[in-house]
């Protein structure tokens, strides 16, 4: 075995979620632009970013955050992830530094605030800390808008620039339930074809099932047909969008049984606060080793 590169990372869960957070790593970046950094890292270091998604334990699932120094706020994040995913989450923020207070890598502030500089700009993040351990994680984001709706769908843009599809339940499902899994991906697939046939530009494919007043169950495709296993905050803040009225607050669950709750903020039109508790699930230590017999590692579906 050769020892050519070795990397630290924190694993982490946020909303069923899963996040690696690199937290030591031979990536080596010129300066503190955060754009020159992200786009050096989607354009180079594939064996690495092979390594950090797939192994191990790695699954298509799986997202990565590095963390690096900013001069604008408390720190850098960079993303990379799997093909035709969804390359920024603002669940990340919160995994993030949750992870950084809880092993230290981060100073705790009296008034729980922080800052995270991304190429989406710097985001505030409120974090409550009772005997060094993270009980809760709270930031803002603003809503988007609508660009189409009609009866079969409805296309929200966010102030990500992510745009989402819409879709009511077809007859075909009649809830949106484990039980129905085979009925609901098979649906997906159909549509994640149907737009790309059609060229329209998309970042997810959220089916939605109305429960309750302000209450739904959702299923989000991206753009390969793989569902999150999060309800999503962006999926989410796509549904409160799509109900163009004014509201208090929204909940969204997964078939997996995970929940996000966004509460408008008072005094801010279009701004919604989401919190939550992310949990670190373990730390790994990866070793490049250029005689791999599998140098692209493997995934799990």
């Amino acid at each position: 075995m050769i020892l050519q590169k070795m990397f630290r990372t924190m694993d982490t869960q946020v909303f069923g979620e899963a996040y690696r957070i690199i937290v030591h790593s031979p990536f080596y970046f010129e300066g503190l632009d955060t754009q020159s950094n992200q786009k050096k890292l989607e354009n180079h270091f594939n064996a690495e970013k092979n390594l950090l998604l797939n192994e191990p334990r790695g699954h298509r699932g799986m997202n990565g955050c590095i963390v690096g120094p900013s001069a604008k706020a408390d720190y850098q994040l960079l993303f990379l992830h799997h093909q035709e995913a969804i390359s920024f989450k603002y669940e990340s923020l919160l995994a993030t530094t949750a992870a950084l207070l809880e092993i230290g890598h981060l100073q705790q502030k009296e008034d729980g605030q922080y800052t995270v500089e991304t190429v989406h700009g710097v985001w505030h993040v409120k974090v409550a800390v009772e005997q060094q351990e993270v009980i809760d994680v709270k930031m803002e984001v603003a809503e988007g808008k609508m660009l189409v709706s009609d009866s079969e769908a409805s296309c929200v843009e966010l102030s990500s620039g992510h745009r989402f599809y819409v879709y009511p339940l077809p007859i075909t499902i009649e809830s949106l339930q484990l039980g129905q899994l085979s009925e609901i991906m098979e649906w997906g697939a159909i549509q994640v074809k149907k737009l790309k046939s059609q060229q329209k530009a998309f970042d997810g494919i959220i089916l939605q099932e109305q429960l309750g007043d302000y209450e739904y169950r959702s299923v989000t495709f991206e753009r390969d047909g793989y569902i999150l296993r999060s309800p999503g905050i962006e999926s989410t803040i796509a549904l409160a969008v799509n109900e163009q009225r004014t509201i208090n607050s929204l909940s969204n669950q997964s078939i997996f049984e995970s929940k996000i709750e966004i509460q408008s903020v008072p005094g801010d039109k279009g701004i919604f606060s989401v919190e939550g508790v992310p949990y670190i699930t373990g730390s790994h230590e990866f070793i490049l080793d250029p005689e791999d017999p599998l140098p692209k590692g493997f995934i799990l579906a």
